[in-house]
């Protein structure tokens, strides 16, 4: 569980968190551009169990399904959404991670930028929307948009972690 506080962060702000996360995980997990090694690195597992490849991928995953959380908040009349928006105890996936870090980092640009321009789509007004929570309770745009720099930001320092040990390794 991340001990990093969100309770504050605008909506402004997580916009501008989101649009960050192309460069700071490639400034972070690609640092050399010639360091042919990265790539065999970040495929290994780290000291949490998970490979730096994979913590990416579950990033980019998870933004997914939050991006398609947030266009149903704004749009649904009585939205459902999937507990892996808000809860990472929810968050499993079916497909193995077979992705390069370059790709990784790719896929990164992409759906970092597709939910920041999601989120960036709200008004005043529709950040006090809702969705109901499959299974339990309720989750606001904001909710959504913060779990989204919170997996973001726990991601990026888990998959440093991990590349930082398999270097020193």
């Amino acid at each position: 569980m991340s001990s990093y506080d969100l309770s504050s962060l605008p909506p402004a702000d997580a916009v501008v968190a989101l649009r960050s996360f192309p460069r700071r995980y490639r400034s972070a997990l690609r640092p050399l551009d010639d360091d042919e090694s990265v790539d065999e690195l970040a495929q290994r597992l780290g000291p949490d169990g998970q490979s730096a490849v994979e913590l990416v991928v579950d990033a980019v995953r998870t933004w997914a399904l939050q991006r398609e959380a947030l266009h149903q908040i704004r749009l649904a009349a009585t939205p459902l959404l999937h507990a892996a928006v808000v809860d990472p105890a929810h968050r499993t996936w079916d497909a193995s991670v077979h992705e390069s870090l370059a790709d990784a980092l790719d896929q990164v640009d992409d759906h970092a930028s597709e939910l920041a321009d999601e989120a960036a789509r709200f008004s005043a007004n529709d950040w006090t929307r809702r969705g109901t929570i499959a299974g339990s309770g309720t989750a606001g745009a904001l909710d959504v948009v913060r779990a989204a720099v919170r997996v973001g930001r726990d991601n990026l320092v888990a998959a440093e972690r991990a590349l930082d040990a398999q270097r020193r390794h």
